[in-house]
C-alpha cells in the first residue's frame, strides 16, 4: 500500500465524522481510477441524500431533478446482484445496457460510458451505493482496477456504519442532556419515524404519544396531534420556525411540545426535514429572554418583548402602557406572535412561551 492509498483511507474515515468530506473521497478515488468523478447516493431512514466531487456535481443535481433516480434500472439490477464488491453495470445491464433510456439521454450525451459501482448495506435497511464514472477516453474497468476499488471497499463499508452509529449517539446525547433538567425530548427523522428518546420521553409513550404504523408518533389529544402532523410537514418543506404545541388530557394541561426543526450543523444530525421534540412544562412566574424568543420563532425585536410581557402575565393594556403605544397596536403583534407559532389563542400562546423557561438555549443552540 503505498502514501496516496493511506491517505485515502484516512480521508475515508474521516469522512464518516465528517459528512461534506464525502465527496474529496469520491474525487480522490476518481483521480486513483483515471475517472471524471464520481457519486455516493446513502438512503437512510426514507431520506436520499448525495454527494459528488466538483467533476460531477452539476450532473449529479441534473440526475436528481430529473428523476433518474428513480427510474434508474442499473440500481435495480444492482441491487438483486447483491455482489460483495465493485462491478461494472455494462456486467449488470447485459446486452440490454447500450439501449437503456438513462444511457442513451442521459449518461452518453454527458460522456459518461463506464461506471464500478457497489452497494454497502448498513443497518436499519440503510443503503450507500458508491459509484466511479469514465468517460470515452477511460475505457472499461480492467480487473486490476476493480481489484483495487474491493480493496478499498470494506473501509468504504465501516465508515458508514460509523457515520451512522455516531448519528445515533450524538442524538441519545442531545435528548439525555434534556433528561438531566427533567424534560423529555426525542428526535425524529424526516419520514416521522423515532430516531432517539430520553427515557423520560419513553416514560410518556402510551400515555401522552402513541406509536403507530412503522414507528411513527402521534399524540393522543386530537387537536395537538393534528397540529404535530401540520408541523412535522412544514419541516419537511425546510421550514425553519419552532411549532409549539400546547398538549391536554382530560385531567388538564399536560405540557407544551416545542416541533424545532433541524437547521445548521442539526442537519447534519438530523437531516433535511428532521426534527427536535421537547416537551416542556409551563412555569408560574417564569421570565423567558426576549432574544430566545427571537431565535425561536423568529420573531422581530418588538414582536419578541411583546412576547416576553405576555409570559409575565401582563395583559395588552398592561403591556401598552409599559411601551408607550397603543392598545391596537399590541394587539397587531399579538396577532403576528399567534401567526408566526401557529396558534390560534393568546393563552395557548403563553402556556407556550413560559413552558420555555424550563429549557436552556445553549443546549437547544448546540
Amino acid at each position: 500500500m503505498d502514501s496516496y492509498d493511506v491517505d485515502l483511507i484516512e480521508r475515508i474515515y474521516t469522512a464518516s465524522v465528517i459528512p461534506e468530506q464525502w465527496a474529496g473521497v469520491i474525487d480522490r478515488l476518481s483521480n486513483r481510477m483515471a475517472g471524471r468523478g464520481g457519486s455516493l447516493f446513502l438512503l437512510a431512514d426514507g431520506q436520499l441524500s448525495w454527494a459528488a466531487p466538483p467533476a460531477t456535481h452539476s450532473v449529479m443535481e441534473e440526475y436528481v431533478a430529473g428523476g433518474w433516480d428513480k427510474k434508474n434500472p442499473r440500481l435495480s439490477a444492482l441491487l438483486a446482484r447483491a455482489h460483495p464488491g465493485f462491478i461494472q453495470d455494462r456486467d449488470i445491464a447485459g446486452k440490454e445496457y447500450d439501449s437503456l433510456p438513462i444511457v442513451t439521454e442521459f449518461l452518453r450525451p454527458r460522456d459518461i460510458l463506464f461506471t464500478a459501482a457497489t452497494v454497502i448495506k448498513g443497518a436499519r435497511d440503510d443503503l450507500a451505493v458508491f459509484s466511479i464514472d469514465r468517460g470515452r477516453a477511460g475505457g472499461y474497468f480492467t480487473p486490476g482496477d476493480i481489484a483495487f476499488l474491493d480493496r478499498v471497499r470494506p473501509h468504504l463499508a465501516r465508515a458508514v456504519a460509523l457515520s451512522g452509529r455516531l448519528k445515533m449517539e450524538q442524538a441519545a446525547t442531545a435528548t439525555a442532556a434534556l433528561a438531566m433538567i427533567g424534560i423529555p425530548a426525542a428526535v425524529l427523522r424526516k419520514n416521522h419515524t423515532l430516531y432517539a428518546a430520553n427515557a423520560l420521553f419513553q416514560d410518556l409513550i402510551g400515555e401522552v404519544f402513541i406509536a403507530s404504523a412503522f414507528g411513527r408518533l402521534s399524540l393522543g389529544d386530537p387537536r395537538a396531534d393534528r397540529w404535530l402532523k401540520q408541523a412535522l410537514a412544514d419541516n419537511g418543506r425546510a421550514a425553519t420556525t419552532v411549532r409549539s404545541i400546547p398538549i391536554n388530557s382530560f385531567a388538564g394541561v399536560i405540557g407544551v411540545l416545542h416541533a424545532i426543526p433541524a437547521c445548521h450543523h442539526a442537519r447534519d444530525l438530523l437531516g433535511e426535514g428532521g426534527t427536535f421534540l421537547v416537551l416542556a412544562q409551563p412555569k408560574d412566574n417564569s421570565v423567558v429572554d426576549p432574544e430566545w424568543l427571537r431565535w425561536l420563532y423568529d420573531l422581530s425585536p418588538t414582536e419578541a418583548e411583546v412576547a416576553a410581557h405576555l409570559s409575565r402575565g401582563l395583559t395588552v393594556g398592561n403591556i401598552a402602557r409599559v411601551r408607550g403605544t397603543s392598545v391596537s397596536s399590541v394587539r397587531t403583534h399579538v396577532k403576528s406572535l399567534l401567526r408566526k407559532t401557529g396558534l390560534t389563542r393568546q393563552t395557548d400562546f403563553i402556556r407556550s412561551v413560559s413552558s420555555l423557561a424550563a429549557i436552556s438555549p445553549a443546549i437547544l443552540r448546540n
